[in-house]
Parts: structure tokens; sequence; C-alpha cells
């Protein structure tokens, strides 16, 4: 009879353990948003803990070359910035980085909104994204004279000659 019962207590943990299991990663996964503003001129990518700047087109558009020298000097006060962060802080995203943020699900921009679920408008997490391309930090290996892009209206990485205009959008390492 004992056995009977520890056998019967051994099949509903083995039956219940794994539903528990997928109720708590189901639960941990939609309760926190996709972006989190943080106040200061940046807001966080929950999913990679990247920290974007949230006025995407406080850069404009520059040349490859120039884009990593002005984001290497974005610091605190400049493009509504009140984190505190230096020159030095700041870079262009890499290739695996745009990959990361983009949301196929979408178009014109390949970007979602706030809590992941939809797709971005303008104000909702960042200020003034342009549905163009973007730079990546990252040189394309076969062509130096390129670097590879984000083709923010699709979510598309490509490649482009570092000497022609693009947006910048800046991003840093999480705290």
């Amino acid at each position: 009879m004992k056995n009977h019962i520890l056998n019967i207590f051994s099949l509903l943990i083995i039956l219940c353990l794994p539903v528990l299991v997928l109720a708590e990663i189901s639960s941990s996964s939609t309760s926190a948003n996709r972006y989190t503003d943080n106040n200061n001129g940046t807001v966080t990518d929950n999913k990679t803990g990247l920290v974007w700047l949230k006025k995407a087109n406080c850069l404009g558009r520059q040349t490859w070359y120039t884009a990593q020298l002005n984001v290497a000097r974005l610091g605190d006060g400049q493009c509504d910035l009140t984190d505190g962060s230096i020159s030095g802080t700041w870079r262009l995203p890499g290739k695996a980085e745009w990959r990361a943020m983009v949301d196929k699900r979408y178009l014109g921009p390949a970007l979602s909104n706030a809590t992941g679920l939809e797709t971005w408008t303008e104000g909702d997490i960042f200020l003034g994204v342009q549905a163009h391309n973007y730079w990546s930090g990252t040189t394309f290996a076969f062509i130096t004279p390129n670097a590879w892009i984000m083709n923010l209206y699709y979510g598309n990485i490509l490649d482009y000659y570092k000497n022609l205009f693009c947006n910048v959008w800046p991003v840093r390492d999480g705290e």
C-alpha cells in the first residue's frame, strides 16, 4: 500500500511538473515589456539588455566614418541625454545587435512598440525612427570599404559603401 501511494505521488509530480514549469516560463516572458523608457533620453531593450538612444534621429544622416566619430563623442547633455554617459560610452550597433532589435512582423519600420506586441508608432517608446537605412559598426569583411546597414523598413541587413550617407542610431551596453 505504501509503495502504491508513493507511485501515485511520483506520477502526479511527473505529470504536473512540466505544466508548472511551462506556466512559469510563460508568465515570466509575457510580464515584461520589450522596451523600457529610462526617462533619461535612453531606452533599454529588455530582450538584449542594450541601451538605445531614445531620439533615433538625433544625429541625422552621416557617412560611416563621421558617424563613428560623432557617436563616440556622444554623452550626457546631448540628444536629450540625462543619463550621465560620457564620451566613449556610445557606439554604432553591430550587425547582430541590429538583427536582435528588428521585428520582421512589422514593416516601415520593422520595429515593435514598447510592449513588443504591436508595431511601433511615433512617440510610443522611441522618437524620430526613420524607416530607412541605419549604419552598423560592423565592416563588411569581403569588401572593407563597405559596412553593414540595417534597412529598417523591411528589417534586412545589407552592405553599403561607407562614404555614403545613412541614419545613425547610437547604442551602448546596459549596466
